[in-house]
């Protein structure tokens, strides 16, 4: 079995600084390549630092909804900042006002522009909801992924909102007055170029995530077949949908078509998983698809991104931990993974990692 360090490059974090980030007023960890093991009982701040690194990694939070909802209870502001080789990442919040980020102190137009700098893969339970929740959710777990192996989609998709929040501004105008149909148009026609991009990019990347997360399903979900389907809400021409749906867009003051509005369909052992899984048969779901996702991002980047494991041990049988710890050993590069039992690691992971005890907001390297 291959370790994870032989001949293998990979995206690393080195170090990690937080101030006033959830529970941590203030904090400077160091990370070294390969694995580490952050455990500790519930309610620590365990999460909150996974949380840190995917926030630095992705510019998004895995819970709440507000940026400043990580802003520590009693602070106005709050710094991110993290070590990859040489490059400097940093993020700054502030209570009303929107997040910046820079690199080598170098402020970026925009947050977004720091995604793609450490590539992350992140296993959570809050993940079931890719397979169990909205289609709202499998959109967000597409746009995250590509956006990090590709820049070009994360351009397009960037566009596309844009042009989105234009016509949903119109229609919302439209339904009160007049709107000339050229006005409609200009945005019609980006939203076209764009989404159709878009889906293009999530086609091929849904086709290979299958190939390699079926595998990967067989495995970990005892021969069960995972298929996965990419699924446009229409198949004609998005700037003729566009304007042929224009009138209907307006009585309901939205766009009600287009990749914003898509779905990927997840199906294990011929059921749809969203509906008739198990939810064990989930949970194996979202692990097959994180971890497919880690090697395609791996073969796409040249490198192993980061991978983060958030206290999904606990919630396997002993088998299906052995299954999934092994799959970690022979894809991941670097790894941080969180637990409250060290007992539920493998001996193949405890033996490589290096072992950090978090009680009441403070980090101890054992």
């Amino acid at each position: 079995m291959i370790s994870p360090l032989e001949n293998r490059e990979t995206y690393a974090l080195s170090t990690l600084k937080l101030e006033n980030f959830r529970s941590y007023l203030a904090l400077e960890i160091d990370f070294a390549d390969g694995f580490h093991v952050i455990h500790g009982p519930n309610a620590q701040g365990k999460t909150n630092l996974l949380e840190a690194v995917h926030f630095l990694s992705t510019t998004r939070l895995l819970r709440g909804t507000k940026d400043s909802d990580a802003i520590s209870h009693g602070s106005h502001s709050a710094k991110l900042e993290g070590e990859v080789g040489r490059t400097s990442l940093s993020i700054e919040l502030e209570t009303g006002v929107r997040k910046r980020a820079k690199i080598n102190g170098l402020g970026l137009p925009r947050a977004a522009d720091l995604i793609g700098r450490l590539p992350c893969v992140c296993v959570s339970s809050l993940d079931m909801a890719i397979v169990s929740g909205d289609p709202a959710e499998r959109r967000l777990f597409l746009d995250l992924e590509l956006s990090q192996a590709f820049p070009a989609y994360l351009r397009h998709l960037t566009l596309y909102k844009r042009a989105l929040e234009q016509r949903n501004a119109l229609l919302k105008v439209a339904n009160d007055s007049f709107v000339d149909p050229e006005s409609f148009e200009v945005w019609e026609v980006q939203l076209g170029e764009h989404g159709e991009a878009l889906r293009e990019f999530r086609r091929t990347f849904t086709l290979d995530l299958q190939n390699i997360a079926a595998g990967v399903q067989a495995d970990l979900g005892d021969g069960e077949h995972l298929a996965l389907t990419y699924a446009p809400k229409d198949e004609s021409d998005l700037v003729t949908a566009y304007a042929q749906s224009r009138h209907h867009d307006i009585m309901r003051k939205t766009t009600t078509i287009g990749p914003h509005r898509d779905d990927l369909q997840i199906a294990v052992a011929g059921t749809e998983a969203r509906y008739f899984g198990s939810q064990g048969q989930q949970r194996s779901c979202v692990i097959s698809l994180k971890m497919a996702t880690l090697q395609l991002h791996a073969t796409r980047l040249g490198k192993a991104p980061l991978l983060l494991l958030d206290d999904i041990l606990s919630d396997l049988d002993a088998e299906r931990r052995t299954r999934l710890s092994a799959c970690v050993v022979q894809n991941a590069g670097q790894v941080i993974l969180t637990c409250t039992e060290k007992h539920l690691i493998s001996k193949d992971i405890l033996d490589k990692a290096s072992l950090f005890r978090v009680q009441c907001g403070t980090v101890i390297k054992e």
